[in-house]
């Protein structure tokens, strides 16, 4: 599939295959339609790319990859535990206040105001399962998260920790605090996509790697 968010992200526009061998055909006759989108775009497999896929990526200025570990909490762990972790406090964001969201999101990632404009609609709030949070200190937000219920799947996306903040055990509790709720609403296994930093974290949250995507970008 090919999904177009509109952001200037290369990993949020991109060339989808959920097969393990993907089809390298396929994802030729869909590359000229990413380029002509207008943003930077991405290709992602599953695992290693073939050198099938390589070389279309190749073909259009794609060369560098970057591995995404897959991490699942499997139902044999449990219902996550409550956080305690002092005066953090984990909210909902109503859509009205998806803009200061968005804001947060971007200086949790470090990227340029307007990067995530995308994810400031507020109509995005009141899809069914979808909800964005806020993690709190003494009222002053420090991170970001958003969660995506879909019977018992729970995904996990968009966990920040403002730079100020970081290694201070934020990030896991702000996972498991999403865990749980979504544990609450019916799913029984979680799912999120890890950076370097973050891998270790969610092992600690009880989440194991199970493969990897591959992006390869320009």
């Amino acid at each position: 599939m090919l999904a177009i968010s509109g952001a200037p992200v290369a990993s949020l526009n991109a060339i989808i295959s959920p097969a393990l061998e993907p089809d390298a055909d396929e994802i030729a006759d869909l590359a000229d339609s990413a380029k002509e989108a207008g943003f930077p775009w991405s290709i992602q497999v599953r695992g290693e790319p073939t050198p099938l896929v390589t070389e279309v990526a190749a073909a259009h200025g794609l060369t560098r990859r970057n591995a995404m570990p897959l991490m699942i909490r499997w139902p044999d762990e449990g219902p996550p535990p409550q956080s305690d972790h002092g005066a953090l406090r984990v909210r909902a964001v109503p859509g009205d206040q998806l803009g200061d969201y968005t804001r947060l999101l971007e200086d949790g990632f470090e990227a340029p105001h307007g990067t995530f404009e995308v994810m400031a609609s507020p109509s995005l709030a009141e899809e069914p399962g979808i909800t964005f949070y806020l993690a709190e200190v003494d009222g002053v937000p420090v991170g970001t998260g958003m969660a995506s219920v879909s019977e018992e799947l729970l995904g996990i996306f968009n966990i920040t920790t403002l730079p100020r903040y970081r290694r201070r055990g934020y990030g896991r509790a702000l996972t498991l605090e999403i865990a749980r709720e979504g544990y609450v609403a019916g799913a029984t296994t979680a799912y999120l996509y890890a950076s370097k930093m973050g891998a270790p974290v969610y092992e600690s949250a009880g989440f194991r790697t199970e493969e990897h995507l591959t992006a390869i970008t320009a």
